[in-house]
């Protein structure tokens, strides 16, 4: 007679037994197919134990199961029943381990219980489960044998936690869900569903049981968007204080005002407070400006094109060279050197007539200096600095150069007599003297030294 699928996908047998223990249930069914976990309750409510299945028939499962020292080839039907055994070799022997409270807590739910507490007493794991609204408490012994089994009533329903309750109203189609009340015997829930932001009231299993529209659903500001969205508004310079949790706090500046922002959830702004003026970037040409207002002279930028500017400068006596933020506040200052003293007017005078200027006057000028002078027959106005650095050279006329007859009518009308002209200077190593008459023509020459 040809075999009916259909009757056999629904085939079923009465169990006896369990896991390594005996069975907790008085039947069990299994279906073609099915899970080997069914296959396996069968094996090891007839007393074998390390199941596995090596092929699945369409009646018959053929499986491998230990007994003992043995090892059976065992041939178990869809009805739940051992069909044949037959010795096929040997198992190892393994000294059985000591039954666990996780074990416990594995046959329990094997066997359809929830809700399971175990704990240790003595060589006994003691266990209480719920199903089918009853509670039960289990004893075990080192074995997982049941030495015990105590009826404790009733199992009370079982409050969901806040995470169950947002997953249950996200598989609904809320979103932005915030749960108000998590206490039975009901829990509420504000969340968004079609741009609408509504009040939910859940029973006790999770079910929506109403809702209310309390409001518009708008879309939250993203923490880590804070200052882009104020900046959008016409802040500048936006520094995020608070991001964890709303309210959030931002401080930022608008014209020359720095403000303290209160920004709520949403993206609006509920408070705004001025906490001080609003400091602008410095101009870097007038970083020179800017720090001898401080006390530094003889400046010298050496970084102008970006922050942090860098800059050389004298302090007093020490030189120093400065690292300067980009709203002018000194960051650091090494120092690298020494300044030159402010210059006398005397020490002026010795260091225009080493750079060959003649005829000169000098005067004192605010901190520093002017002075006049020739240079060849060229005559110069000079701007000098306190250090004797010449800040402005300008060419102001002719300096006259007197003839050779000039020079000795002059002499001659001061009352010197016989008036002849010589020169002295170094030529290829040696010093000579120069003879010259009264028109400038050169009537001898001697040498006098060396140079």
């Amino acid at each position: 007679m040809p075999i009916n699928l259909k009757h056999c996908l629904v085939a079923a047998a009465l169990l006896v037994g369990g896991l390594a223990a005996p069975s907790i249930t008085s039947a069990q069914t299994i279906t073609l197919g099915g899970d080997d976990q069914e296959i396996f309750r069968v094996l090891r409510a007839n007393g074998y134990t390390n199941p596995r299945v090596t092929n699945r028939g369409l009646t018959i499962i053929r499986t491998e199961a230990c007994k003992g020292a043995d090892k059976y080839q065992v041939k178990v039907s869809i009805l739940g029943r051992i069909t044949s055994e037959k010795k096929v070799g040997e198992c190892p022997v393994v000294r059985p381990a000591r039954f666990t409270r996780q074990d416990a807590n594995d046959l329990l739910q094997q066997e359809g219980y929830r809700q399971i507490q175990t704990s240790r007493n003595g060589n006994l794991i003691v266990a209480t489960a719920c199903r089918n609204n009853n509670k039960t408490r289990f004893s075990f012994n080192r074995r997982g044998r049941i030495t015990d089994r105590k009826s404790l009533g009733t199992c009370a329903v079982q409050g969901l936690t806040r995470q169950q309750i947002v997953n249950v109203l996200r598989r609904e189609g809320y979103k932005r869900i915030v749960v108000t009340d998590a206490e039975l015997p009901r829990y509420l829930a504000e969340a968004c569903r079609d741009n609408e932001r509504v009040r939910v009231d859940l029973n006790r299993r999770g079910v929506v049981r109403s809702e209310r529209r309390i409001g518009d659903c708008r879309e939250q500001l993203d923490p880590n968007k804070i200052a882009q969205h104020l900046q959008a508004q016409g802040f500048k310079r936006v520094e995020v204080i608070e991001r964890r949790r709303p309210p959030y706090i931002a401080h930022a500046c608008r014209a020359n005002d720095k403000l303290e922002l209160t920004v709520g959830r949403y993206g609006r702004i509920q408070n705004e407070t001025r906490i001080g003026p609003c400091r602008r970037p410095i101009d870097p040409a007038n970083l020179a400006s800017l720090l001898e207002k401080r006390n530094y002279d003889r400046i010298q930028v050496l970084r102008g094109t970006r922050t942090p500017y860098l800059v050389e400068a004298c302090k007093g006596r020490v030189l120093v060279e400065l690292t300067v933020g980009r709203f002018g506040q000194i960051t650091k200052e090494d120092r690298v050197g020494r300044c030159a003293p402010p210059v006398t007017e005397k020490s002026l005078s010795a260091k225009l007539a080493k750079l060959n200027y003649m005829n000169v006057s000098i005067k004192r000028r605010g901190t520093g200096w002017s002075a006049e002078g020739c240079l060849d027959e060229v005559k110069h106005s000079l701007r000098i600095d306190a250090f004797g650095e010449i800040q402005r050279n300008r060419k102001t006329g002719v300096c006259k150069s007197n003839s050779v007859l000039n020079i000795l009518q002059t002499l001659e009308k001061r009352g010197a007599e016989s008036t002849t002209l010589f020169v002295e200077g170094c030529f290829r190593g040696k010093k000579y003297r120069w003879e010259f008459d009264r028109l400038g023509n050169r009537t001898g020459r001697s040498a006098i030294g060396g140079c």
